[in-house]
């Protein structure tokens, strides 16, 4: 929660800055070439003004998106279109989430509605401890997990309510995954969320293959991860 003072000036950013985020994405939307350094500019405004409001997690999801703003500036290219897209997608939810704690007078801006167990798999033992970290921060219970055999272990032993899984794993099948966790967890609600490096066409068929609840490009950086896990634990338990 921003101090009571910066209330006011917190409604009236809260509205401003939806209004140049969906500006900035209708840009990226467009077939016109886009205008990376001034997206840059645009975002970083929106960067200083969370920071001045103490609202970190938005303040980091505006650094990647303006990161990704510069880099279309260098080079306006699909590949940089999908970065500032995936990108700006998480600002804006990222935003709403900041908007609901507030509107809902949560006790922390690091409050946690619904369930907090979440499972993160991944072969890489330093992607998973990182983005284990963050969801630490933000007030989650977190183990992670690099086989089929661990996950199905901590399914028991841990319970989880959510997973977050890459989608390429040497010696897994994504779709095994997801299926052995919904039926390890079975009488539970629960929910998948999958991180990978493909683009967002190629999620939207793997989110449909697997059953998965949401997903989210590797592009759009771990906050926006928490983010979405943290709207999906809301809606397990609403």
């Amino acid at each position: 929660m921003p101090p009571s003072g910066n209330r006011e000036f917190l409604t009236k950013f809260m509205a401003s800055t939806t209004r140049r985020i969906e500006k900035a994405q209708s840009v990226i939307d467009s077939a016109e070439h886009a205008d990376g350094k001034a997206l840059a500019m645009e975002i970083h405004r929106i960067w200083g003004e969370a920071a001045m409001l103490d609202l970190p997690h938005l303040a980091q999801l505006a650094r990647e998106a303006e990161a990704t703003a510069r880099r279309l500036g260098v080079q306006d290219t699909a590949e940089a279109r999908i970065a500032c897209a995936a990108s700006f997608r998480a600002l804006r939810e990222g935003l709403q989430l900041e908007q609901a704690r507030w509107t809902e007078g949560a006790e922390s801006e690091h409050a946690v509605a619904g369930p907090r167990r979440v499972l993160v798999v991944d072969n890489s033992p330093f992607a998973a401890r990182a983005l284990s970290h963050v969801f630490e921060r933000n007030g989650f219970e977190v183990r992670t997990a690099g086989t089929m055999s661990e996950v199905l272990e901590l399914c028991s032993s841990f319970e989880p309510s959510i997973l977050v899984t890459d989608v390429h794993m040497s010696g897994v099948d994504i779709s095994d995954l997801c299926e052995r966790f919904r039926a390890a967890t079975q009488g539970r609600r629960t929910g998948i969320v999958l991180v990978s490096a493909r683009s967002d066409a190629e999620l939207q068929d793997c989110l449909h293959a697997t059953g998965a609840d949401d997903f989210v490009p590797k592009c759009a950086g771990t906050t926006a991860v928490v983010n979405r896990v943290m709207a999906l634990a809301k809606d397990i338990s609403s």
